[in-house]
């Protein structure tokens, strides 16, 4: 990925003004936009736009947000020149909530609006605060530092990937406590006080989201629910059956 250059930081690549479509692409909790660096950079005419958030990678020394509401007021002003074609937002867990809470915001200033929020293995909005369950995938506010370690070395090794050092892995927990104080202490005004178009993505796999759970989202608007074989980090590899979830949410 080549990293934008000036003050566009939160797209890591320039956009197509030829493409019909975008779809822009939130990280999992803890990690950054190379996250999506095995994914296409399109989707026939739907462009994928991988989202750097501040606090991580290139920009490790800017402040991570600390509450939802901060993120989706910034990413709205950061994203805005770039909302001129339809879009979607996607995310995976972490992602997701991200995704809700920026259509929220976008919703709320009069538009424009995605056309989806691909929601894949998240709890609904309610579900993921401090009184709604408080936890994101395997972590809660709670987790300790060991706990944190031992995830994301057995992440690595599902993954096929040698674990990185544990100084590394340090950081990465800083980041990850930041992500997880963020998406806990949020609880959204009320489901379907803004209905969305949402197409939920369940994986057949998944140790942390049970599908079943996935259903809760009904309560936010117009929503689909889609059950992919895979596990945690399938969507990672963008599998076609995922691609094709999206190129259908974001119809010509």
């Amino acid at each position: 990925m080549t990293v934008r250059a000036g003050g566009r930081k939160w797209l890591v690549r320039d956009v197509d003004p030829d493409a019909r479509a975008r779809v822009f692409c939130f990280p999992v909790a803890g990690t950054g936009a190379s996250a999506y660096r095995d994914w296409p950079t399109r989707t026939g005419d739907i462009e994928i736009c991988p989202v750097q958030l501040p606090g991580r990678e290139n920009r490790i020394g800017s402040p991570a947000h600390t509450s939802m509401e901060e993120f989706a007021k910034d990413a709205a002003d950061a994203l805005q020149p770039y909302l001129d074609k339809p879009f979607g937002l996607f995310g995976h867990c972490f992602g997701a909530r991200l995704s809700y809470g920026l259509a929220v915001e976008l919703a709320a200033r009069g538009g424009p609006v995605p056309r989806q929020i691909f929601a894949s293995s998240c709890l609904a909005p309610h579900r993921g605060g401090y009184f709604g369950g408080g936890r994101l995938g395997p972590f809660t506010p709670e987790t300790t530092d060991e706990e944190y370690m031992e995830e994301l070395r057995h992440g690595c090794e599902q993954r096929g990937e040698p674990a990185p050092p544990d100084e590394l892995l340090a950081l990465s927990i800083q980041v990850l406590r930041a992500d997880i104080a963020l998406t806990c202490g949020y609880q959204p005004s009320g489901a379907g006080s803004t209905p969305l178009d949402v197409t939920t993505v369940s994986w057949t796999g998944d140790t942390h989201v049970r599908p079943d759970e996935m259903d809760e989202w009904s309560a936010y608007g117009n929503v689909h629910h889609i059950l992919l074989t895979g596990d945690d980090y399938t969507h990672r590899s963008a599998p076609a059956d995922l691609l094709q979830v999206i190129a259908d949410g974001l119809p010509e």
